[in-house]
């Protein structure tokens, strides 16, 4: 019977061996994570069964956590705070208190984040060396998470306040955080996504399949749309903001961070929120590696139809 560290090890270890061979293969890596994780999973060798995922959450906890410290998540809180506050719902619901349930989890965790942000910026300024920042840093997303569990408010929000304050207040300063974390925290990244893979029920596939197609097809329409009203605001080249959305498709990490906040955060709310977390989190696995393997050839068709293929490099005059 392997032990959580031994498995923990393991999936650090296959991950970045079978990312080696995507990257040689000029495929996503995230793909073969979650392909690794989906043998190493119940699905296959069973080596990470439900009990042994449950326990190895807490890897999931750190990996989101700094997910939500370095990127704009504030509408998954919301939606999220409002759906859970509508499943807990009793003989006694109202509007008034779904309304109420949502303002503690997103207020409360709006507030511990940018008191955590404004107490951490001051020593961020203070200190010297980039291990110290990062030392910092760490201490304080790690404690946020923690507060926020015991709390109960959203973990996900409260790093991304963390971050806004401490980006504003020391917009120089918390580089060297951001750029520390960006290097320590890949180990942590591949564990996450292939314990991500290993939730991935392959026996439940056929029975997803038009909602999947209808997810995935709902994703491409959001992705592009998104990014050509994004470069319309920004004023960008016609060229650019038309095909922009092209090239984000194969970006998945925040869609399957989220699909495992789902899948932890519902479970507990009866048999519907179990239904729920269940098929997110098997319907965003199965259409990653899709959009990791047709991503990289919709990027390369992007590039080309704007006339940006080959300008790296150039002298921009």
């Amino acid at each position: 019977m392997w032990n959580a560290l031994e498995l923990v090890g393991l999936a650090i270890l296959a991950g970045f061996g079978v990312g080696s061979v995507c990257r040689f293969l000029r495929v996503p890596a995230v793909a073969g994570y979650v392909v690794i994780g989906v043998i190493l999973g119940q699905s296959v060798t069973d080596l990470f069964p439900d009990a042994m995922l449950d326990r190895l959450g807490v890897v999931s906890d750190l990996a989101l956590g700094v997910i939500a410290f370095t990127i704009a998540l504030t509408l998954y809180g919301v939606a999220a705070a409002l759906a859970k506050a509508l499943f807990a719902k009793d003989a006694l619901f109202s509007m008034t208190q779904v309304m109420a349930a949502a303002g503690y989890e997103i207020g409360g965790a709006l507030v511990v984040g940018a008191l955590a942000g404004a107490a951490v910026a001051p020593w961020v300024k203070r200190l010297g060396s980039r291990e110290a920042v990062f030392t910092l840093t760490v201490g304080a997303l790690v404690s946020i998470v923690g507060l926020s569990q015991q709390f109960g408010i959203s973990s996900l929000l409260a790093n991304m306040a963390c971050g806004v304050v401490l980006v504003n207040a020391a917009p120089i300063s918390s580089r060297k955080a951001f750029d520390q974390m960006a290097v320590a925290s890949a180990p942590l990244f591949i564990a996450f996504f292939v314990l991500a893979g290993a939730h991935l029920r392959l026996d439940l596939l056929p029975s997803l399949g038009l909602l999947g197609a209808v997810y995935l097809l709902a994703r491409i329409i959001g992705k592009v749309g998104g990014a050509a009203l994004g470069g319309a605001i920004a004023r960008a080249p016609r060229a650019v903001r038309s095909n922009i959305g092209f090239g984000l498709l194969s970006q998945v990490g925040i869609a399957i961070g989220l699909s495992l906040v789902v899948a932890k955060e519902f479970a507990p709310y009866g048999e519907a929120g179990r239904t729920l977390a269940v098929t997110v989190i098997n319907i965003l696995l199965a259409t990653t590696v899709i959009t990791e393997i047709v991503g990289p050839m919709l990027t390369r068709y992007a590039l080309i139809r704007s006339g940006e293929a080959g300008k790296q490099g150039q002298d921009p005059e």
